[in-house]
């Protein structure tokens, strides 16, 4: 029973450094006998456990989408429009910061513009898109209820407040925003975009 764990515990270490030097030097860069120096483990253990580099590094990417799995539905029940956009605001800027190390290795496999599978990318992409719906169709029955004004387009002010979202967010990861000038941002956002929506 020990050496099950013990195989458990040796395929997380690998799968960890592996995830590590994937996410700051890239797949190109990234060698299995440096994964298995870094890891302390013989090279043979990481064929042994995941039998050469391109499935070690979907493994790799398997884990790093684990959270991305935002169900944020049950969380806006009974609260206005207004409320549920500062909501979502909210609980996407907290989940990016929990996940800031998984964050950081797509955009690095992205901004490398080197081996990434497709569906990588149309997975992120696709994240991306529901969220911004989700906001689009908040502001829209908003507006249909006279609660937002009737002026707006909200596929275009959800695409703004997404951006303005993801500008706090990217200065936080290039370390020109520390944490207490990122919530100060954070509540500028939501009064300056979300509020100027209200009629």
């Amino acid at each position: 029973m020990r050496s099950a764990y013990r195989g458990v515990d040796t395929r997380e270490k690998i799968l960890g450094t592996a995830t590590r030097l994937f996410s700051t030097q890239g797949y190109a860069n990234t060698s299995l006998s440096q994964v298995a120096k870094e890891a302390q483990v013989s090279k043979a253990l990481i064929f042994w456990h995941f039998e050469n580099k391109e499935k070690l590094f979907r493994t790799a990417l398997q884990r790093t989408l684990e959270p991305y799995f935002i169900n944020v539905v049950d969380d806006l029940e009974g609260l206005s429009e207004v409320d549920q956009i500062k909501r979502l605001i909210d609980e996407y800027y907290d989940f990016v910061s929990k996940n800031i190390y998984s964050v950081k290795f797509f955009l690095s496999l992205i901004l490398r513009e080197e081996k990434h599978p497709d569906d990588l990318v149309g997975h992120m992409n696709e994240l991306q898109q529901v969220y911004r719906n989700l906001l689009a169709d908040i502001i829209d029955s908003g507006r249909q209820k006279g609660i937002l004004r009737a002026k707006i387009d909200p596929r275009m002010d959800a695409a703004l407040i997404m951006t303005a979202l993801h500008g706090i967010l990217v200065q936080g990861f290039m370390g020109h925003a520390a944490p207490e000038t990122s919530e100060p941002l954070l509540q500028h956002l939501k009064t300056s975009l979300v509020d100027a929506l209200v009629r």
